[in-house]
């Protein structure tokens, strides 16, 4: 399926996978609208990137907790690109600017719990809810949620934020259901992504345990998970699945 001349939002747009996601979708003819929160300096970078290239692309700020921001970023990117046919649910938390050691549950507050929660699940329900009567009218609408191989398996269950990402396969089915037959919606699910947020600050260990562990011998590359995003916008009879990412780490 050709997608040129498509509109996309992407949450977390300034981050390391989020501006692969959007050049990748830029490189197929796609005008990106580059989510963020706080990093308006780096989605100014991505946008120029973009731009450079003869692309199309805006920045749209919102944050994730905040419904009326999450509308208002929406109705932005309606108003300056005349539609919205993609969302690609990709901001997330890993650990939320807290230090807390594996297993520590009195470190790991209930306050932190939400934060995570809020952030990593509600938010892009939030997404997805305030997008939705305009990727129903594209006729032709695509979610792609950014979840995690942690919803997948039995290892690596101890990091914070693997309730929270791991959750978002759930998500996605939900959402496939409530949204078809206008709209699908599925899930890539990364493993250990070396250079972001999600796959950084661990202790050498850590990583050397995961590139063990997968079958390759490698960890996730995240052009391949921006890869999976732009088919699982081009596919048209994909709905309600989630596809790991992740060396192999996890069989499924």
């Amino acid at each position: 399926m050709d997608i040129s001349g498509a509109v996309a939002l992407v949450t977390g747009g300034s981050g390391g996978l989020g501006s692969r996601i959007c050049s990748f979708l830029a490189n197929e003819g796609v005008m990106v609208a580059i989510g963020y929160h706080r990093g308006e300096e780096r989605a100014n970078a991505v946008k120029e990137d973009i731009e450079v290239s003869s692309g199309s692309a805006i920045t749209a700020q919102l944050d994730q907790m905040d419904p009326a921001s999450i509308d208002k970023a929406v109705s932005h990117v309606v108003a300056e690109m005349g539609s919205l046919d993609i969302l690609v649910n990709n901001a997330a938390i890993a650990m939320g600017g807290h230090s807390i050691e594996l297993g520590d549950l009195d470190a790991f507050t209930p306050e932190i719990w939400d934060e995570m929660m809020a952030v990593n699940l509600r938010g892009p329900y939030l997404v997805a809810r305030a997008a939705a009567k305009h990727l129903r009218a594209s006729n032709w609408g695509r979610v792609v949620n950014i979840g995690s191989t942690l919803g997948h398996g039995d290892w690596y269950q101890d990091r914070q934020f693997a309730p929270s990402k791991a959750a978002i396969i759930p998500l996605t089915r939900f959402l496939a259901a409530s949204l078809a037959p206008d709209v699908t919606v599925n899930c890539v699910a990364p493993g250990l992504m070396v250079g972001t947020e999600l796959g950084s600050g661990g202790a050498q260990e850590l990583f050397d345990g995961w590139r063990n562990r997968s079958a390759l011998n490698c960890f996730t590359s995240v052009d391949d998970v921006a890869g999976q995003v732009v088919y699982l916008c081009k596919a048209s009879s994909i709905t309600g699945q989630s596809i790991g990412v992740d060396g192999g780490v996890h069989f499924h």
